[in-house]
């Protein structure tokens, strides 16, 4: 049995080198959906982010979105990388201040500091 052309693929479909490969590409895949369906940024999971008629200007507007996740993607990456020696630029961790664990009681209430 021949195969066309159009069907060709260069690993054999169910075989476990393609299931490393198909995998991983998959977990890319996934994980840029997950990327640009953040609700702080592009939002793209919302109904309510395209309030515009007709299937070609949705099209646009989600290209639109994905090329802005794309960039701050790009951005990311660029401010992890050290340029010149020195050290890769990184965001403060923002993390609300918290109080010890042993400055709550058994009841879960915070216990008066003792003088």
């Amino acid at each position: 049995m021949t195969h066309s052309p159009q069907l060709w693929q260069p690993l054999q479909y169910g075989t476990a080198e393609w299931q490393r490969v198909y995998f991983r590409l998959r977990n890319a895949i996934e994980g840029m959906n997950g990327f640009g369906k953040d609700p702080l940024y592009e939002c793209l999971e919302s109904g309510g982010t395209h309030r515009i008629r007709g299937i070609a200007a949705q099209a646009v507007l989600v290209a639109f979105q994905l090329a802005h996740a794309n960039k701050r993607k790009l951005a990311t990456w660029a401010g992890s990388i050290a340029v010149d020696g020195n050290r890769p630029h990184r965001r403060a961790t923002r993390r609300r201040k918290t109080k010890p664990l042993g400055s709550w009681n058994h009841e879960g209430y915070l216990t008066e500091p003792s003088e």
